[in-house]
């Protein structure tokens, strides 16, 4: 089986040296080996991050650099632009991605032809690489379509044919984050098929200091954007107001936040 994949890992210069290190050769590690790795660096880097770029050469090895900062959605649009190949692999700068992923979802868009987007289960890991919770996501396109409203992926994990995020107007530029929730609608929109695969092929780093990165703010744009998601595709208003529901957990403290993340697991609707 051949791999026509690349993927982008976009970095800045509050990411630990060690975990983008983990990252880069989890990826060089693959049993499948991508044809292109995409190291985008967002951003002045520290000393440290540099000594960790510079140790990964190879014919495979990309770096993409951005002096200036420019947000996760506009260097990965490059990204996914500068690629040449059918399909492209996200993958986040602290996190791990298990040696088998790519054979695994190449295998799975080569058998599911109709498929556009897969994803798939990942375990979270705290700071030192321990392991957490099962994190799983709805498996079949018409629950991931149902469950848009939660942001049924989980964005490290996602493979996806280049086709289809050109067709859907690539990441949102304007945004600062959650570029990934406003995509999976806009593909939707433009008629995109979705999957998930249901086992763990990533180490999804989560700590307490997660919530921290979740202010009111981004709460508040994050439910503005679910509420216009589900509202382009004309579904219904209770999932519109439910895209909000995040706000309210943003007004508690950092530590109760997490507290409340994990005992209203249970009620998530992607965990189904």
């Amino acid at each position: 089986m051949q791999p026509s994949l690349t993927v982008g890992i976009p970095f800045h210069k509050s990411v630990n040296p060690k975990f983008l290190e983990m990252a880069v050769k989890s990826i060089i590690n693959q049993s499948l080996k991508p044809d292109v790795i995409h190291l985008i660096q967002d951003g002045e880097i520290t000393s440290e991050l540099n000594d960790v770029v510079s140790q990964f050469e190879g014919e495979n090895i990309k770096k993409i650099t951005f002096q200036q900062n420019q947000g996760l959605a506009c260097v990965l649009n490059y990204s996914i632009k500068e690629a040449s190949t059918k399909y492209y692999a996200r993958m986040d700068a602290d996190d791990i991605a298990q040696s088998d992923r790519f054979f695994k979802q190449i295998q799975f868009l080569q058998e599911n032809h109709d498929i556009d987007i897969v994803g798939s289960y990942c375990f979270e890991i705290d700071a030192n690489n321990n392991k957490m919770k099962l994190r799983k996501m709805p498996v079949v396109h018409q629950d991931i379509y149902n469950n848009l409203f939660t942001s049924p992926f989980i964005h490290p994990t996602v493979m996806f044919k280049k086709s289809i995020i050109a067709k859907a107007g690539w990441y949102d530029e304007t945004l600062k984050r959650r570029q990934d929730y406003s995509l999976w609608f806009k593909c939707a929109k433009a008629g995109a098929k979705f999957a998930n695969i249901d086992e763990p092929l990533l180490l999804y780093r989560f700590t307490a200091d997660t919530h921290k990165k979740q202010n009111f703010n981004l709460m508040l744009s994050q439910g503005k954007i679910g509420f216009r998601g589900v509202r382009s595709l004309n579904q219904s208003y209770f999932k519109a107001i439910a895209c909000y529901i995040p706000l309210f957990r943003s007004l508690l403290p950092y530590k109760v936040q997490h507290i409340f993340y994990k005992m209203f697991k249970m009620l998530d609707p992607r965990q189904k």
